[in-house]
């Protein structure tokens, strides 16, 4: 058990979520949140989020809660509106030359042949509320009050 520690996990993204509703499509069919109650059973956070341009960022992350909650085994691929991936952040351990082993950042398109270069981390943390607000201020161009 988590002691509380996922649920506070949830509902600070939940907020962060909340403050970018303007944003984001919530009726279309792709767009997918959990329960806190999933994200305290599973310790995991996986969503679909559609923004009203037609882009969408999708979340997989497990959730360590044994110290202070830790995003682990996680992949967030951002696509703008025709579904070409704008940039994808993930820690699979496969790129040990970076300095920021096993995190790092894929940008643009995959390769039709070849592997897919990987980049180190641009970004001080990959977390959700990290991720979120590079999209909505990069991105859509939304800055926040």
């Amino acid at each position: 058990m988590s002691d509380g520690k996922l649920r506070a996990y949830y509902w600070e993204v939940f907020t962060a979520l909340a403050e970018t509703a303007d944003l984001l499509d919530t009726a279309h069919p792709d767009y997918s949140f959990p329960s806190e109650d999933e994200v305290e059973y599973t310790a995991a956070l996986h969503a679909s989020l559609v923004f009203k341009d037609g882009s969408h960022l999708i979340v997989h992350s497990w959730l360590d809660a044994t110290a202070e909650v830790r995003e682990h085994d996680y992949a967030y691929v951002y696509l703008d509106a025709e579904g070409n991936r704008v940039f994808q952040y993930d820690d699979a351990p496969h790129h040990p030359e970076l300095s920021t082993y096993p995190h790092h950042t894929h940008k643009g398109q995959r390769p039709a042949k070849g592997s897919d270069e990987a980049l180190p981390l641009d970004i001080p943390r990959v977390d959700f509320v990290t991720i979120l607000d590079k999209v909505v201020r990069k991105y859509l161009g939304f800055v926040k009050e």
